[in-house]
């Protein structure tokens, strides 16, 4: 639990809350379940990160051109996490992606906007697709992955509110902005090197792990870190024994499905516990061989704290920056909520 967590007041019972976050449940786990029943789990779980990855990107549906922005965020996610999937660990082309995958998740971090969320997830998912082959190869991977963020979009279209989008960011100085943009893309640079040399099924988590906690200035970061780091190593556990303890695919997705319909019951404003449930069904999405739960787990842990070693040695390079002054915007959550922290 983060200081956040802890002066919150319990959730509220909300029937529509809980009934919409049952809905997405289901949206997020039904392309998998298909996949089971036809013999082809692997595949149907593919499908399910995509629509998992798109359903968390929107708390609510822009009220301006809802489809145009869903269906550029399916086509975002998509477009990286086939490359992920075409590109193996270690190679020129998987150093240069990370870079630009990092680049990407900045520039959107500093425009704001409805995109900025599906960007950062796009950067997360290049990162987990490497060595994610399935039976049909990157295209296939790709395809299937891109089905199912579509499917996703269009749930999320019929059951997510809409609201107007958020306001874009206060403008940082052009100094500042390049700055993090350059300190970002040395981040992925570092955690990929370090990903190459880890003796994981997983490598990819370490370089994402580190990005997920960037944010444009050093106080925002550490921010960032004290609000997910907790909720990240108890993910990456979670995630872990999921996969090591639940070796059919039957039963994983419904663990996956649980967790995702307890995410978005709690809700961002729980930060520590939301990111320990985004954390989780994110690594629970793995199509290597099947292990025991508890070097899986402690192998997810390890890559957690690899990351976040990381982006403490990319602090000292950020800008400084300050704290919310008062009558400012609060500070945001990932998904766009206001901050209890800000």
């Amino acid at each position: 639990m983060t200081s956040i967590d802890a002066v919150l007041p319990p959730p509220r019972l909300d029937p529509v809350r809980i009934l919409r976050a049952l809905l997405l449940a289901l949206a997020v786990v039904a392309p998998w379940a298909v996949g089971i029943a036809v013999g082809e789990a692997a595949n149907g779980s593919v499908a399910a990160f995509g629509a998992y990855l798109l359903i968390v990107s929107f708390p609510t549906v822009p009220l301006v051109r809802p489809f145009a922005t869903l269906a550029a965020s399916a086509l975002v996610l998509s477009f990286f996490a086939g490359l992920g999937a075409s590109i193996a660990l270690g190679s020129p082309a998987f150093f240069i992606v990370a870079v630009l995958a990092a680049l990407a998740q900045a520039a959107a971090e500093l425009q704001g906007g409805p995109l900025r969320l599906p960007v950062a997830l796009g950067a997360l998912a290049f990162f987990l697709a490497v060595g994610q082959m399935p039976a049909g190869g990157a295209l296939i991977y790709g395809g299937l992955f891109l089905a199912g963020a579509l499917w996703g979009g269009l749930i999320a279209a019929v059951v997510l509110p809409k609201a107007p989008a958020k306001p874009a960011p206060k403008a940082s100085g052009e100094a500042a902005a390049t700055r993090f943009l350059g300190v970002a893309a040395a981040t992925s640079l570092l955690g990929a090197l370090a990903a190459v040399f880890v003796p994981s099924s997983h490598p990819g988590w370490l370089p994402a792990a580190a990005l997920r906690v960037l944010k444009p200035t050093r106080a925002e970061t550490l921010r960032r870190m004290k609000q997910r780091g907790m909720g990240s190593l108890l993910g990456a556990a979670a995630g872990g024994l999921i996969l090591g303890w639940a070796s059919a695919a039957w039963l994983q997705a419904l663990l996956v499905g649980g967790l995702v319909f307890a995410m978005l019951t709690i809700g961002a404003k729980r930060y520590g516990a939301w990111t320990f449930c985004l954390t989780a069904v994110a690594l629970a999405f793995d199509l290597g061989p099947a292990a025991h739960p508890l070097p899986v787990a402690v192998d997810r842990v390890l890559l957690t704290v690899g990351g976040l070693c990381v982006a403490v040695i990319a602090i000292g390079l950020l800008p400084v920056g300050a704290t919310t002054p008062a009558g400012a915007a609060p500070t945001r959550t990932e998904s766009g909520l206001p901050s209890k922290n800000g």
